[in-house]
């Protein structure tokens, strides 16, 4: 069974209040385990070889609908910036909704960011609110 992007339930923590508007968030990117490798050479133009090196965990990326909900969230948010626990919930959904058991991957750090949306007078889009966490590098 494949999982569409929008087959997903989003949740994000701070300090282990939920924040948001009771929905999922609308967007998670980021957060892939990438290591520092490194290559060597061996003389007398040997082929190169890959020598590894330690994995560090990508930042990761939330998005939700701007809405006075969060707005109001907003400064508190702001006051968690660098010291908030923070923690996405990622669960994924079957094509009818429904949670798919065992399918979920969670991701832990520091709140790095959050940010309320520019405006633009002259544009009926939604704004998304963003957070970023500074994740740890193992995930649950």
């Amino acid at each position: 069974m494949y999982i569409r992007d929008d087959e997903a339930d989003i949740r994000f923590f701070c300090d282990e209040k939920e924040y948001g508007d009771g929905e999922s968030w609308a967007t998670y990117a980021g957060g892939a385990l990438v290591a520092a490798g490194s290559k060597t050479r061996p003389g007398g133009m040997g082929k190169q070889k890959a020598q590894g090196g330690p994995a560090t965990r990508g930042d990761v990326t939330l998005t939700i609908q701007n809405s006075d909900t969060m707005v109001g969230q907003h400064g508190t948010l702001e006051s968690r910036i660098g010291k908030g626990n923070a923690r996405a919930v990622i669960t994924y959904l079957d094509d009818e909704g429904n949670t798919i058991p065992q399918a979920q991957f969670i991701v832990t750090g520091k709140l790095k960011e959050a940010s309320l949306p520019g405006q633009n007078y002259d544009s009926p889009n939604v704004g998304f609110y963003t957070v970023v966490i500074d994740s740890d590098e193992v995930a649950s």
